[in-house]
């Protein structure tokens, strides 16, 4: 019952007391539903008739708001409670909707700078342990030849940019991951090799040796980079995690002074009192 009486008493604050110059799904007395409030509080799946539904819709906010007026009429002894309630729910709303517009304000206005983001990934490195492990890798598949595989054992300890450049020279299927992945992301290339690929030491490989169309293949797959969990994870995998805890701290204080700010000017108005 609260749920309806709160639905009638917000509704008739936000509510238009003269007819609305748009649409109309429903009235109740003074009050009235329009199709644009009414799109924006159902959800219409795809395919669905949307006239059917809003109609629908339009039935259970005139049952509601003829509940919420016979409750208030038959409860007279709580009408100063219900509208002491409202008022309270009014002014939260009114606040948490402006704590957001301003919180995106300040995010689209003061994104920190790399410079800052460094700083404080230097002062507090230990704050930024791996939690699970990250893999760099890369893999390529060849023709198993004597000649590929002397090929392959001399490109193994060339940086991912030579390796790059040979499978395009060569035109090898393979590929350079130089981001930091997580185990999941090996997944893909798991089911190829009998070798756990997470359990590689730096810059061993893995192969396994594959025919198709009557033709003989070598599948190789090499780990270039580590982070097991608890060591420190490099500034390029926490850099968002930094922005988000410095816009926090920058945004918590900005709505302080904010707040503070619309206290004072309020306090100094002759028609504001604290008793």
């Amino acid at each position: 019952m609260k749920k309806y009486l709160l639905v009638s008493f917000v509704s008739a604050f936000l509510g238009c007391q003269r007819t609305p110059q748009e649409p109309v799904i429903a009235q109740y007395r003074d009050r009235y539903l329009t199709y644009s409030e009414a799109l924006s509080r159902v959800v219409i799946p795809e395919g669905t008739d949307t006239a059917t539904l809003l109609r629908s819709y339009g039935m259970e906010w005139i049952k509601q708001q003829a509940l919420a007026e016979t409750a208030y009429t038959l409860l007279p002894q709580l009408r100063a409670q219900i509208e002491s309630q409202v008022q309270d729910y009014r002014t939260k709303l009114l606040i948490a909707y402006l704590s957001r517009l301003l919180a995106e304000k300040a995010v689209s206005q003061h994104l920190p700078p790399d410079s800052l983001l460094q700083r404080q990934y230097e002062a507090q490195p230990e704050a930024f342990r791996a939690l699970q492990p990250f893999y760099r890798y890369r893999w390529v598949k060849l023709p198993d030849t004597w000649f590929a595989r002397r090929e392959l054992s001399q490109k193994l300890y060339e940086a991912d940019s030579f390796w790059s450049r040979w499978l395009t020279e060569r035109n090898y299927t393979g590929g350079v991951v130089p981001t930091w992945t997580p185990r999941s992301g090996l997944d893909s290339l798991q089911m190829f090799f009998s070798t756990p690929l997470s359990g590689l030491s730096l810059r061993s490989i893995a192969q396994s040796s594959r025919v198709e169309g009557g033709q003989a293949y070598l599948l190789v797959f090499q780990l270039t980079g580590l982070i097991l969990p608890g060591q420190i994870l490099p500034f390029e995998l926490v850099r968002e995690q930094i922005i988000d805890i410095l816009l926090q701290q920058q945004v918590h204080d900005w709505l302080s002074a904010f707040e503070d700010s619309v206290y004072r000017r309020a306090l100094a108005r002759p028609d504001v009192r604290l008793y």
